[in-house]
């Protein structure tokens, strides 16, 4: 049996120059250039920095898989010349960013890609920055139109009888708006999932869970009898299609979907900023 040998591109040592940058990259430290003097602190927030990089750049030429572990801190602090608390506060500042999991006695692990770190970022986006849901609903939009079209084309028998399930408990709970946008989100993720994109499900996850409160609201507890059977006829319709493998007419029921619901909310919020004094 042939035994297949890696081999690992030597990386430069790193800088111990106090640089003050917001990111910095595998270019930072290869130019040879030397760095501006700043005060301790920053110093050692641009150390961390760059370890960090370089211990993604190890990720990458080691083709760590999710659930394998790192080199152990003092194998890291070794091989790119530095103290193993710099190894220790990089680590550590990966872990807030999800590539990583320090389990407590065996070392730092790469985490598997998930939603987490996208629902933080679109939930920020909603509380803190303040960005209106019309925008996100847009930027939604084109993502949940494409699940659409690849779920027509790779949806299993298992995952479209698992979506006509859930239309049927939609429509025993459409006046429901609790049970309904519930079973919306539910939906919508396992047609992201029957589209065998990893990254098109993550997104849809992620703007869906940051979105459900705003959805709950804005979007069903508002509307009237009438409008509620719209929506679900139009549900009905994108499940049918993916149902007949018609990826075009299952894009356009999601598009219409969509752009009903954005000229809903549109029509809300123009309608909300004339009743104010």
């Amino acid at each position: 049996m042939t035994t297949t040998t890696r081999t690992f591109i030597a990386l430069p040592p790193l800088y111990r120059s106090p640089a003050v940058v917001s990111m910095t990259t595998m270019a930072t430290y290869q130019t040879g250039r030397p760095m501006k003097t700043t005060s301790s602190a920053q110093e050692h927030a641009s150390l961390a920095a760059q370890v960090a990089d370089r211990i993604v750049a190890e990720l990458i030429q080691r083709e760590l898989r999710p659930g394998e572990f790192l080199p152990s801190e003092a194998k890291l602090a070794d091989r790119f010349q530095v103290s193993r608390p710099a190894i220790r506060e990089a680590i550590k500042r990966l872990e807030g960013q999800g590539l990583l999991e320090v389990i407590n006695g065996r070392g730092s692990l790469v985490r598997p890609l998930g939603e987490q770190q996208l629902h933080a970022y679109f939930t920020h986006a909603i509380a803190v920055q303040r960005v209106p849901f019309r925008e996100l609903m847009e930027a939604r939009k084109p993502i949940e139109i494409q699940s659409a079209r690849l779920a027509a084309q790779r949806r299993t028998p298992d995952q479209l009888e698992a979506m006509q399930d859930i239309m049927q408990r939609m429509r025993r709970n459409i006046a429901n708006a609790d049970a309904y946008v519930d079973l919306d989100h539910n939906l919508h993720a396992l047609i992201a999932e029957a589209s065998g994109n990893v990254i098109v499900a993550h997104l849809v996850r992620a703007f869906r869970g940051a979105l459900n409160d705003l959805t709950h609201e804005s979007l069903y507890r508002r509307r009237n009898r009438q409008q509620l059977e719209r929506v679900h006829a139009l549900h009905e319709a994108i499940v049918t299609e993916i149902g007949y493998r018609n990826p075009d007419a299952a894009a356009h029921a999601m598009d219409v979907h969509f752009s009903e619901a954005l000229a809903f909310l549109v029509q809300r919020q123009e309608g909300m900023r004339r009743d104010k004094p």
